[in-house]
């Protein structure tokens, strides 16, 4: 893709990502977390351990797409966030993480983007569905607020 973020329109969407959850993966957000919950280690019912919320969370912003670039000069944040899970995700599957964008429009003389992200296991079935909305600005405008301050 040749396209900057801010760019990006409805319809549009980043090159996918994949990766793969080993033991060593999950067990790193384990303990950056401290939850050491016997169902992230070990599992349940004969299944692999569940690959903690956190690492997926980690795994989805759309800046992890190997196509994502952001133009010199231009800043981003976050606006607005909503995650479902929807299906279990397990240690040792491969993982695909797809986005995207669903509308673009501007707003108080930023560029506001809303786009989705979507985890999806080895079997096709989405583990996390994130609704998200960021805005762009020029750090310029940025530096020239802080530069006006007393």
């Amino acid at each position: 893709m040749d396209k900057y973020a801010h760019e990006l329109q409805a319809g549009d969407s980043y090159e996918p990502l994949r990766f793969i959850v080993t033991p060593e993966l999950n067990q790193q957000f384990l303990y950056a977390v401290e939850d050491f919950n016997p169902i992230f280690i070990e599992g349940r019912d004969g299944r692999p351990p569940l690959v903690h919320p956190v690492l997926l969370m980690h795994m989805s912003p759309r800046t992890r797409s190997p196509s994502y670039k952001q133009a010199p000069g231009m800043g981003s944040a976050f606006a607005s966030d909503r995650s479902t899970y929807l299906a279990p995700g397990y240690v040792g599957d491969t993982f695909e993480v797809l986005w995207r964008i669903v509308q673009t429009y501007p707003k108080r003389d930023k560029i506001y983007q809303e786009y989705v992200a979507e985890i999806r296991d080895s079997l096709g079935r989405t583990v996390l569905r994130r609704e998200l909305a960021s805005t762009f600005f020029s750090q310029g405008k940025i530096k020239a607020v802080e530069d006006a301050q007393p």
